[in-house]
């Protein structure tokens, strides 16, 4: 029986709904999702590594800084569309 009276509203109901769901879905990912890997960790560096895994490492962890950021920019561009598209289909 809801599922009738959703169907048959005018506006765009299940639209709505939809855009509420990926919003609590973007929400959850750039909330509680962690952001990625460390790979240098907190230790001080040791001296029997060689340079080059010392400059691979800082290297991997600067691409895994832009990776992270890249992920939560978009993250936050999906909320702002959905928030400015629910409120276009709730104010109109």
């Amino acid at each position: 029986m809801t599922l009738l009276l959703l169907a048959s509203l005018d506006d765009d109901t299940i639209f709505i709904i939809v855009l509420g769901v990926v919003l609590v879905f973007a929400l959850y990912q750039l909330v509680c999702t962690p952001d990625g890997l460390r790979v240098v960790k907190d230790e001080p560096p040791d001296e029997t590594g060689s340079d080059f895994e010392h400059r691979l490492l800082e290297k991997l962890d600067r691409t895994n800084d832009l990776l992270i950021s890249t992920r939560n920019s978009l993250l936050i561009l999906i909320i702002l569309l959905v928030v400015l598209a629910g409120l276009y289909l709730i104010l109109r």
